[in-house]
Order: structure tokens, then C-alpha cells, then sequence
């Protein structure tokens, strides 16, 4: 559908385009990782529900964009669900004792009572305008005004904008004058390596934390643990398995190694970096990245839980051998995304908090909405 938004001057036209419209790649050219085909390829199927492409075009060609899925139901208990992310106590998300405390307390609306809504989002856990008047906050005005609208003609029951970077503040500040409600969600961590080599990033670290990971260097090198850094176009047999694990363990449930291998494969098309712990060769951890307009984005990880002498491979492989080659490379940033956001913290990264925005459109969830947001905070 589309019809006409803004003034006669500015003269823009809104489409709401099922899946992403052929000019996806204009509007995408400047933005994260996350916009990329090849991300979207990856996480085909990521979140569940029928995914449009917000569109504003002027004299027919698109200058603004931004993407949602329709999520008609529960199922999944997943960090894009209105539901578990504002009424829950969601595990993957830094909330306060205290907000936790409080949801408990509440009586929420009825599941079913949510669905069917909007979340928009990149299935990479954040929200980005696409094309060339992304910070433009007239057109993002329009924009938002024009999502809103075809929302509630839909009976859709709330939009939500969620996991807000501060790239993304002049679409933050139309939000809060639309009324939508500020609910902090998460924090995603980046690393900026400071000085000129490895040991600058080490004597960045706080005295206690600095100690702790020399000394777990040094437990990996006696345990015989080497990392190597390969670049690779497709996922080895060993990382696929490795993954498998890991995603059982976490996920309480035994993995598809098809659909981690179908992951995987996305990810790696088109030259990724591997880092991989060995000991006498075999894979015990890993961590893949991805470099993206100078950045490199950790997509990947794993380690072998059921060897000891596997320990501390995260840290390796996620933290150390990529700042030390990174300084190496003349990359001057890692980005880490979401979750353990403590032990992203401890070893350098700086926490960037992520803020979800939410417009109920069935009355009945106006007051539960801004209920949770005065109550939500996130931990220290």
C-alpha cells in the first residue's frame, strides 16, 4: 500500500512493502552489518512473522526506510516478543533486581492480549533508519506517522521500536514526541582498542582484570591451548559440530545442525574471520567475525563444555587474539553486540545502553505500558 505523507512541498509518498523493496541495497548502503543482504540471508526466518519494508520515496525514489515484522502470536519465548521483553524477566536482558521484582509483583495483561504487533527492528537486535534522510527528523516524523497509522488499521495492538542505538537519536527524540513509551532494554558493548599494540589494550585494563587475564593466557598456553585467526568462505565441520553444543547447552534442547550449518554458512559467505583455539588440533572454541565498513562484529562463538582444559577459550578467542591482531589489521573497532555484557565490560568494551520504544494501540495496554516503563531499569 502506499499514500501520500507531509506537505506539497516536500511531496513524499509511504509504502508498506512485503519484504524488502529491489532498492533495498541503495537504502542499505550506508548502514550497519545488520541491513546487509547477506546478514538478512543468514538470519532468514530469525523472527517469526511476516517482515515489511517501511518506506518514504520522493519522485519515486526511496530516501527513507525502516524495518518490521508482524508478530501475530506466542510460541517463543524471544527477545522481540513484546510480552516476554516488557513483562517478563527475560535471562538475556540486564534488568535491575528491582525492575525484576517489580514484573513479578504486577499482573500483566493476558498474552493473547498483545498479538497481534509490530516490532520494528534489523534481525540483528537493533533499529536503524536506512537511506539518505536517516537523520532527518521531518522525514522520520513522516515516517513514524505514517507506520503508526497503518499499524492501527490493522488492529495491530502496539508498535514497538525496539533496541534504539544512539546512531538512531533523532528517530529516538521523534518517538518521545509521538508518545511512544521509553523502556530501557539492553546494553550492546564495542571495543575501541586504545594506543598502538596488544599491550596498550592490557595496560588499559583495571589493575585486578589485567592480572586475571595474564594469568589466563597463561593457563591456556599451559593447557595447550593455541589460537589461530583463518579467513574463511564457508563454516568448517569442526565449528558447525562445536556450535551444535553450545546451542543445546543454552537452548535446553538439542540443535538442528542443518539450520546451524544453513547460519553459519550465511555468515561466512563472502570471507569471515575465524579465530579458532586448538589443543593437538582439535577445536575447543571459536569465535567468527565479520568485517563490516572498518568495523569488525563478533556473529559467532562457542567452546567445548565438557573439557576443562577448554576454559577460558572464550576470552581468547573473543577478546585477546582479535585486539591483538585488530591493532595489527589498523582496525580500530569490535563490535560485541548484546549479552554478558559484564564480561564485555571487564575486558575493555564500553556499555551502550539500548532503549525500546513502545505505542499501545489497544487501550487496554496503556496503562500496563507506562506502568513498565517508570518501573524499568537495568542493572549498574
Amino acid at each position: 500500500m502506499s499514500h501520500a505523507t507531509g506537505t506539497a512541498r516536500t511531496a513524499r509518498v509511504f509504502d508498506a512493502v512485503p519484504g524488502r523493496p529491489p532498492e533495498w541495497p541503495e537504502l542499505a548502503a550506508d548502514g550497519p552489518i545488520f541491513a546487509t543482504e547477506r546478514w538478512l540471508t543468514a538470519m532468514r526466518g530469525r523472527i517469526p512473522g511476516t517482515a515489511y519494508t517501511f518506506v518514504l520515496r520522493e519522485s519515486g525514489a526511496p530516501r527513507l526506510a525502516l524495518y518490521g515484522t508482524v508478530i501475530t502470536g506466542g510460541g517463543r519465548d524471544e527477545v522481540f516478543t513484546l510480552p516476554y521483553v516488557l513483562t517478563g524477566s527475560p535471562r538475556e536482558l540486564p534488568l535491575s533486581d528491582a525492575t525484576r521484582a517489580a514484573r513479578a509483583a504486577m499482573a500483566p495483561p493476558p498474552e493473547d492480549g498483545w498479538y497481534p504487533h509490530l516490532v520494528v527492528m534489523l534481525p540483528g537486535y537493533e533499529c536503524h533508519p536506512l537511506g539518505p534522510l536517516a537523520g532527518d527528523r521531518g522525514a522520520l516524523d513522516e515516517l513514524t506517522g505514517a507506520i503508526t497509522a497503518w499499524a492501527a488499521d490493522r488492529s495491530l495492538r502496539a508498535v514497538a521500536f525496539l533496541y534504539t542505538p544512539p546512531s538512531a537519536m533523532p528517530l529516538q527524540d521523534v518517538l518521545a514526541g509521538r508518545g511512544f513509551h521509553r523502556v530501557p532494554l539492553a546494553y550492546s558493548c564495542e571495543l575501541d582498542p586504545p594506543g598502538d599494540g596488544f599491550g596498550d589494550y592490557l595496560s588499559a585494563l583495571p589493575r585486578k582484570r589485567r592480572t586475571e587475564a595474564r594469568r589466563e593466557m597463561r593457563r591456556l598456553a599451559e593447557a595447550g591451548v593455541t589460537v589461530r585467526a583463518v579467513q574463511v568462505d564457508r563454516p568448517p565441520a569442526d565449528v558447525v559440530d562445536l556450535k551444535c553444543g553450545h546451542s543445546a547447552k543454552y537452548n535446553g534442547a538439542p540443535a538442528d545442525p542443518a539450520t546451524v550449518r544453513a547460519r553459519l554458512e550465511g555468515l561466512c559467505a563472502g570471507s569471515a574471520l575465524l579465530f579458532r583455539a586448538e589443543i593437538a588440533g582439535t577445536l575447543v572454541g571459536y569465535a567468527l567475525f565479520i568485517g563490516h565498513a572498518g568495523v569488525w562484529y563478533c556473529v559467532s562463538t562457542a567452546m567445548d563444555y565438557d573439557r576443562p582444559d577448554a576454559r577460558h577459550t572464550y576470552f581468547a578467542t573473543v577478546f585477546y587474539e582479535p585486539a591483538r591482531l585488530a591493532y595489527e589489521s589498523g582496525v580500530r573497532r569490535l563490535h560485541y553486540g548484546q549479552g554478558s555484557w559484564r564480561a564485555k565490560t571487564s575486558r575493555g568494551c564500553r556499555a551502550v545502553e539500548l532503549p525500546g520504544w513502545v505505542l499501545p494501540l489497544d487501550s487496554r495496554l496503556a496503562a500496563p505500558v507506562a506502568e513498565i516503563a517508570r518501573t524499568t531499569v537495568l542493572a549498574p
